[in-house]
């Protein structure tokens, strides 16, 4: 049994969705995946897909459902008039079911409205040809049509489950009595298809259940020997039927296999052992993997039972299903497939595990693009359907340019991370006390300001015996030779966290500007001038100068005066300049001097931004309607200029800083 289509109208944030789930040629289905954000709907399409299972059960099974004091069964999604779509004055959601295990019956179908609609009106919308359903009356309804034995026989040869996102709170359309696991939500030994629902519909728990059920697979893969050492033979068990049950058993560690990513089987320990009655060993080598299941990271065990669970499943159902996965079918519904895993596990584990199981079909919300990617590259860009929500319209291929983007923002997100490791790792741990600055023009600053301070008589007590050196970087994109880094108050935050966990005798002094508050709090120690992190590594905000105290969000260049910062300088034969936001309106507009900021959102009366001449910031002139000359100095031209004319500067700002630096490399070293 699959699902055929589904429509659903004025359900909550889902407005008009129909859906007509994919197949293969050979008639096996594919994965439908369900994207978008929050609030959109994805868990109210599966919520009453959950629905129909538990409605369709209970015309069968005694303890699918929990049964009412006033007679009746309590839902598994109560029916609420609240749930309609605002603005309109009904809801309702219908599914239609293919049912070859019944030819000779029509296919189930569930429907379950609200308000001013009728089983009639809901009929002709979607062009449902259907006798055995059929009311004109409004108002709330839930209608399932399926026969007891119709669905004993479905529940005989598929898997119907559901696995549910782990939350803590109750979704307001779940009934009370479904939200605490009781009894018969777990599988138990008893005569099979007794009347009673032996696999329960929603998943729970069940890391327990499939360690015995696993132990009941092992023992029956192995065989009794008779014999002396030079003449045993198996016993009581024919090698065929030994072979059959071998391949469960196999395959399960196949499973486990995939998700590991090694090659790994189940050994059976003595009873007299302590601990794990098996471990998870790697077959090359005999080593010990993991002492037991449940010693496996959570994604791990999350993976291993949600796919055990199908083979359990369909194992009860009838036992040559476990040595066949191909010939397992049914209905798996996933919410948010992607809970607890890495992405590593999203990526290339999930896609080779859904593949395994060719005729379940799986539906699935997601919002993990890795997952999807996985998914193209393991399954082929034809082999499963996305649908985004709440419209419910089908993404075809130049939609994942989206998701695309967004994992190669992962990859160079990890790369970054790998890069600040492997930096905190190369800095040399022995020599002067080293400076390493937020920015690429930070410490050309302070460098400058040393070499200017340093010789003004004044202040030979602050100098004398100060000694240290910078971390001298150029950005990723200069054509200068050196180190090169994407640094930043981010990076910077990493680099110094990554240092700090490092012994070294040298002394790392990590300096951030003070215009982003989370880095203030991190690398900044309120009440006092520095923070120390252990192994030698120091950080430190800059310190605000008396002319900043009313605006103390400032970067380097604020240790300037606003005339000096706004210095003209002779840059591509332009005379172009730093500006400050507070030159321009909230528009971005200078009237007075007939130039407007790109970067609105750095300007207005209150903004002490710094408008540089990068591509996101250029200011150009009113009269330049091509926008051919940025007029906005880059802060590194800016930086030159000073090193290069420093007598036109006042660096007196600096002497803070530099006491603090002091105080610091004078400290008593670890």
């Amino acid at each position: 049994m699959y699902i055929e289509k589904l429509a659903y109208k004025n359900v909550g944030p889902v407005q008009d969705v129909r859906i007509d789930f994919p197949f293969n040629n050979n008639g096996t289905p594919k994965p439908v995946i369900l994207v978008g954000e929050n609030g959109t709907g994805k868990s109210t399409i599966l919520s009453n897909i959950v629905d129909s299972f538990y409605e369709m059960a209970q015309q069968y099974f005694t303890n699918a459902t929990t049964p009412m004091e006033s007679g009746g069964h309590n839902f598994f999604k109560t029916i609420l008039p609240d749930e309609i779509h605002s603005g309109t004055s009904y809801m309702y959601s219908f599914l239609l079911y293919n049912c070859k295990e019944s030819p000779d019956e029509e296919p189930p179908i569930y429907l379950c409205k609200s308000g001013n609609v009728t089983i009639n009106d809901i009929k002709e919308q979607n062009n449902i040809n259907i006798s055995s359903i059929s009311g004109d009356v409004q108002g709330n309804e839930k209608v399932l049509n399926a026969s007891s034995k119709q669905v004993e026989t479905i529940w005989k040869e598929n898997v119907i489950c559901y696995f549910g996102p782990d939350r803590y709170e109750q979704p307001v359309w779940l009934g009370d009595s479904y939200y605490i696991a009781l009894d018969y939500l777990h599988p138990k030994v008893e005569d099979r298809f007794n009347g009673r629902l032996e696999n329960p519909i929603a998943v729970h728990n069940v890391t327990n259940l499939n360690l015995q059920w696993l132990l009941d697979v092992i023992a029956d893969s192995r065989g009794d020997i008779i014999g002396e050492w030079d003449s045993l033979s198996l016993a009581h068990v024919s090698t065929a039927n030994l072979l059959l049950m071998r391949q469960a058993r196999e395959n399960l560690e196949k499973i486990l296999s995939v998700i590991i990513g090694k090659d790994v089987y189940f050994r059976l320990n003595f009873r007299s052992l302590y601990g794990s009655r098996f471990h998870i060993v790697q077959r090359e080598n005999d080593d010990i993997i993991c002492p037991t299941l449940d010693s496996l990271s959570t994604g791990q065990i999350a993976l291993f039972n949600m796919f055990a669970t199908i083979i359990h499943y369909a194992d009860n159902n009838d036992i040559t299903k476990s040595i066949h996965l191909d010939e397992i079918t049914g209905i798996v519904v996933i919410d948010e497939i992607e809970l607890h895993l890495h992405s590593k596990l999203q990526k290339e584990v999930l896609p080779k595990l859904i593949a395994m199981f060719p005729k379940i079909q799986f539906i699935i919300t997601s919002h993990s693009p890795l997952f999807l990617l996985g998914m193209r590259e393991t399954l082929g860009e034809d082999a499963f359907d996305v649908y985004e929500m709440p419209k419910g319209q089908k993404i075809n291929v130049e939609c994942f340019s989206e998701f695309l983007r967004a994992y190669n923002y992962i990859k160079q997100t990890q790369k970054f991370n790998s890069d600040i490791q492997e930096l905190a790792r190369t800095i040399p741990t022995e020599g002067k006390p080293l400076i390493i600055t937020e920015g690429s023009t930070d410490w050309k600053h302070i460098k400058t300001a040393f070499a200017v301070l340093s010789k003004d008589s004044q202040y030979n007590d602050l100098f004398t015996d100060l000694e240290f050196e910078f971390l001298e970087y150029e950005p990723k994109n200069s054509n200068t030779d050196g180190l090169k880094l994407e640094m930043g108050d981010v990076a910077l935050c990493s680099l110094c966290e990554n240092a700090a966990k490092l012994p070294h005798t040298r002394k790392y002094i990590f300096v951030a500007d003070c215009d982003v508050k989370t880095t203030n709090d991190k690398l900044g120690n309120k009440g006092k001038e520095y923070k120390y992190w252990g192994n030698n590594t120091y950080s430190l905000t800059l310190p605000i100068p008396q002319n900043r105290q009313n605006t103390p969000g400032i970067c380097i260049e604020h240790y300037y005066s606003d005339t000096e910062i706004k210095t003209e300088v002779d840059f591509g034969g332009v005379k172009r300049r730093l500006y400050i936001g507070n030159e321009f309106n909230t528009a971005g507009h200078n009237m007075t001097l007939g130039v407007y900021c790109e970067k609105k959102n750095s300007c207005g009366p209150e903004s002490i931004a710094i408008i540089e001449g990068t591509s996101k910031e250029r200011v150009f002139s009113f009269n330049d309607n091509e926008r051919s000359t940025n007029l906005a100095l880059p802060k590194m031209k800016f930086a030159e200029y000073v090193s290069q004319h420093p007598n036109e500067f006042s660096f007196s700002n600096f002497i803070e800083f530099f006491k603090i630096l002091k105080q610091i490399i004078l400290e008593e070293s670890e």
